[in-house]
Parts: structure tokens; C-alpha cells; sequence
């Protein structure tokens, strides 16, 4: 019950019937008090106040679930998604995979033939792509993971 004040300024964009109904069905812990349904009438007269009154100025249901529809438009990156725009390795990754290397997790295998696209590792799980790439050629070459020990 010491998280209210955190849930009603994180959680303000939920109405008032998700926020009684999450606080209805709220099981305390071991030794904490059950929550007294005058604080659960409180909590979601606040949430009526704020995110009821936002759905019913944008002409939405007040509802428990969540629309399938999420009223937002999907925003697409204009200069592409990632693997379409990054060649070869990105600031940083060296760094953090040399960690790992140190650290026995893993092994970073230059491969000076490669084109530097990323793109080629998202293709092939369709079926296509795969079949040609220098990935199915190498196919014989078998990984084993390397653990730290127990």
C-alpha cells in the first residue's frame, strides 16, 4: 500500500475500471494488510478524474481491455529500419564484445570477405536467401557454447 502514490503517477493513463479492477484483485504479501475498498474507491476516483475524462474527450469506451486498434499512428524510421542502414560494425560493439571475449563468453570472428550488411541475418529463416549466402556455405562449421564454470 506504500506504492499508491508511485502507481497513480506511473500508471495514469489507466481508467478507472483497470485501476480497480488490478487493485480489486490484489493479493497483499505475507503479513501485509488487505487493502481497504474506500482506498480502492479513492484510487479510481482519480483515475476518473484524469484518464476517464481524456477517453471520453477522445469519444472512446470506457472499457477494462485494451483496444486491439492502439489509436496511434505506426511510425516507421524514415532512413529505414537498422539492419537496411548499418554496414559493418557499429560504434561501441567492438567494445562490448571485447568484454566478452575477456570474459570467455564469446569469440568475435573477423570475416574479411563479408559486404558489411547486417540484412543477410534476418533473410534466410523465411527460406530464400539463406540457401545462397556464405551462412549456408559454412554450414559444416560447428559452434559450442563456452560456459563459466560452476
Amino acid at each position: 500500500m506504500d506504492q499508491l502514490a508511485t502507481l497513480g503517477a506511473t500508471c495514469y493513463k489507466l481508467n478507472s475500471l483497470q485501476v480497480r479492477n488490478l487493485l480489486e484483485r490484489y493479493h497483499p504479501e505475507m503479513g501485509e494488510a488487505a487493502m481497504p475498498l474506500d482506498l480502492i474507491d479513492n484510487v479510481a476516483k482519480v483515475a476518473e478524474n484524469q484518464a476517464d475524462e481524456m477517453l471520453r474527450c477522445d469519444g472512446r469506451n470506457l472499457q477494462v481491455e485494451e483496444d486491439v486498434d492502439l489509436h496511434l499512428p505506426f511510425l516507421l524510421p524514415e532512413d529505414g529500419y537498422s539492419p537496411e542502414v548499418v554496414r559493418g560494425v557499429p560504434p561501441g560493439l567492438k567494445d562490448f564484445v571485447d568484454e566478452l571475449q575477456h570474459r570467455g563468453v564469446c569469440r568475435m570472428i573477423p570475416q574479411p570477405g563479408s559486404t558489411g550488411t547486417w540484412k543477410v541475418h534476418l533473410i534466410g529463416s523465411v527460406g530464400g536467401l539463406l540457401e545462397s549466402s556464405p551462412l549456408r556455405q559454412m554450414s559444416h562449421v560447428s559452434v559450442s557454447p563456452v560456459c563459466a564454470p560452476a
